[in-house]
């Protein structure tokens, strides 16, 4: 009794976050943050976590789901790197705290794919493809919408300034 509500509340939770997934997940001009290299990057990994989320529905699709989540951690990595270069170049005041986060997820996509290894049957699938794409949904939502729009604030008030145009202040 107590595997059927545990997999009955999955299932649950499964059908609300992968009908809604794909809606979280779009990648939209408005979250560029105009330096068109990172921009690439970012919608790349909106992209792929769009196609994790189409192929977390399946356990027959497991080892492409995996594949697409090494996939996603590979650019991942990459454009951490790029990303710091940028904010290094921009003397970005919160380098520091930026740099942690990223250092954060990718220690989490590591324990992740180390827990992937040790995949089981239908039920695990279902519980570890939920992980999967939460991570994935941290990345692109999470820390790409809210850590790096500040960064991206930073950039656009440093150009303004360099133009000449008077910035009305953030606040205390």
């Amino acid at each position: 009794m107590q595997k059927k509500q545990v997999y009955t509340r999955i299932s649950a939770i499964q059908g609300l976050a992968f009908n809604s997934l794909k809606q979280l997940i779009s990648w939209s001009n408005d979250f560029k943050v105009d330096q068109p290299q990172i921009d690439t990057q970012h919608e790349s990994l909106f992209k792929l976590a769009v196609e994790a989320s189409e192929l977390s529905r399946s356990p027959a699709d497991k080892d492409k789901l995996i594949t697409k989540f090494e996939e996603f951690g590979i650019l991942l990595d990459e454009h951490f790197r790029d990303e710091e270069d940028v904010l290094v170049e921009i003397g970005y005041p919160m380098l520091k705290g930026h740099r942690a986060e990223h250092k954060a997820l990718l220690s989490e996509f590591k324990f992740i794919r180390q827990r992937l290894s040790t995949w089981g049957g239908e039920p695990a699938f279902q519980e570890k493809a939920f992980v999967v794409l939460n991570f994935m949904l941290g990345v692109t939502v999470g820390h790409i919408l809210h850590s790096d729009v500040n960064y991206a604030r930073c950039m656009q008030k440093d150009l303004l300034k360099q133009a000449d145009i008077c910035l009305p202040d953030d606040g205390p």
